[in-house]
């Protein structure tokens, strides 16, 4: 580990170009500065070991999370896509009454409608023929 003799050193003033000064050399910061940081970094490669496991083991269980949601809403488009044929035939199904009911209506309201026709034939049908036998009756005559 170094010293605080030789990190106060660095901040020692270096000749710099200009009036005369006392003569220095510039300290080498980059081999002070790697032998200082590899304690460090030693130290914390254990650490670095275990962040990759930790790393690891999130993906691993991202993965896991992923699949078991992918699975999940694959169950649930599938269930959705029963519901949804489900209603379409109830839809369809509630269609269809709808139209035999509207058909039904409209079946009676034809058969009243024919029934009294018929009605109105029956009345109407004496006194037409007697119109007819009396026309044709008075072509005879005319003919004769």
């Amino acid at each position: 580990m170094a010293r605080l003799r030789d990190f106060l050193q660095r901040f020692r003033p270096a000749g710099v170009p200009g009036a005369a000064a006392p003569a220095g050399v510039p300290a080498d910061y980059a081999a002070d500065q790697a032998a200082e940081l590899e304690v460090v970094f030693s130290a914390l490669e254990e650490t670095r070991a275990m962040c990759a496991r930790e790393r690891l083991l999130a993906r691993s269980g991202a993965d896991e999370t992923r699949a078991r949601a992918r699975a999940r809403a694959a169950a649930i488009v599938s269930a959705a896509r029963l519901e949804a044929e489900a209603a379409r035939a109830e839809a369809a199904a509630s269609a269809r009454r709808a139209s035999e009911r509207e058909s039904d209506a409209l079946l009676r309201d034809a058969a009243r409608s024919a029934a009294a026709t018929r009605e109105r034939a029956a009345e109407r049908t004496p006194e037409m023929v007697a119109r007819v036998v009396a026309e044709v009756r008075s072509l005879t005559r005319d003919l004769s």
